[in-house]
C-alpha cells in the first residue's frame, strides 16, 4: 500500500498467479521522461534568435510531467494471452476507425492490422469520495505504432465478495465502501505487424481526477454503486 497523495492510496494485488510479474509500483509522470527530452538542449545556438527555443521550455509539455502516474510494460507484448495480457478485445469493436482495418500486407487478409489487448495491472487506486481515475495515452512521448485508449470508469463499478472490482485478478484486501475503487487497467492498440512491444515501455497516465458533481452525488448518497 502507497500513499500517494491525501487523496489516493495504490493497492497491490496478491493473486498469487501475477506475482510472477514482479510489477513496480504506479510512480510520477516526472520520473519518466522520455530520452530525447533528457538529451534535448535548452537552446540552438546555430539559428536565429526566434528558433533557439526547443520543447524543453513549453510551459505545456513540461507541466505534463507533473501530472498523473504511470508504469513501464511490466513485459513483452507479444501476440500471446498472459494474466496481465489478454486478448478479450476485438479489433472489430472499433469498426470505423484506424484501429479496426485490415492488414493489406499478410498472407491472411482478413486479419486485422492491430492487436487489441486489456492490460491488468496488479494495482488499483483508492480515491476519496468525488475522486476518478483518468487513464491517458503516454503524454510526453508518441508513437506510431501503438496507441492506449483513454477511458475512465465509474467508481466502484462492479464489487465483487467485497474484495475486488470487475477483474480477473483475486483480491484478499477488503473494499471500504467509504472511498472510491478503480482497478489499474488500460487497453493497448499495437500493429500486428510489431514482433513485441518490448518490456519497459511506457505507454500509459493514470491521471486523479476531482469531479464535484460526483463528489454531489456520493454526498447526498444518490449516487448508486454495486456493492454485494
Amino acid at each position: 500500500m502507497i500513499e500517494a497523495a491525501p487523496y489516493l492510496t495504490w493497492e497491490y494485488c496478491d493473486d498469487p498467479e501475477i506475482q510472477y510479474l514482479k510489477c513496480p509500483a504506479p510512480t510520477p509522470m516526472r520520473n519518466h521522461m522520455p530520452e530525447w527530452f533528457k538529451k534535448l538542449k535548452g537552446k540552438r545556438d546555430e539559428v536565429t534568435f526566434a528558433e533557439q527555443q526547443t520543447i524543453r521550455n513549453c510551459l505545456g509539455f513540461r507541466g505534463l510531467a507533473n501530472i498523473g502516474h504511470t508504469i513501464p510494460l511490466p513485459e513483452d507484448l507479444d501476440g500471446y494471452d498472459t494474466h496481465f495480457s489478454r486478448g478479450r478485445l476485438q479489433p472489430s469493436m472499433v469498426d470505423g476507425t484506424i484501429f479496426g482495418k485490415k492488414g493489406e500486407s499478410y498472407v491472411d487478409k482478413s486479419l486485422h492490422l492491430y492487436r487489441i489487448k486489456l492490460l491488468c495491472y496488479p494495482w488499483r487506486a483508492k480515491m476519496t469520495k468525488g475522486w476518478r481515475l483518468l487513464i491517458l495515452p503516454y503524454l510526453l512521448d508518441w508513437n506510431n505504432d501503438w496507441n492506449e485508449f483513454a477511458g475512465t470508469v465509474e467508481p466502484n463499478y462492479d464489487v465483487q465478495h467485497g474484495r475486488q472490482i470487475g477483474s480477473s485478478l483475486k483480491w484478499t484486501t477488503p473494499i471500504d465502501t467509504q472511498y472510491n475503487y478503480y482497478n489499474l487497467e488500460t487497453v493497448i492498440a499495437y500493429k500486428r505487424s510489431l514482433p513485441k512491444l518490448e518490456k519497459g515501455t511506457l505507454t500509459f497516465c493514470a491521471v486523479p481526477l476531482f469531479d464535484p458533481e460526483l463528489l454531489d452525488k456520493q454526498t447526498k448518497g444518490v449516487y448508486n454503486v454495486n456493492m454485494d
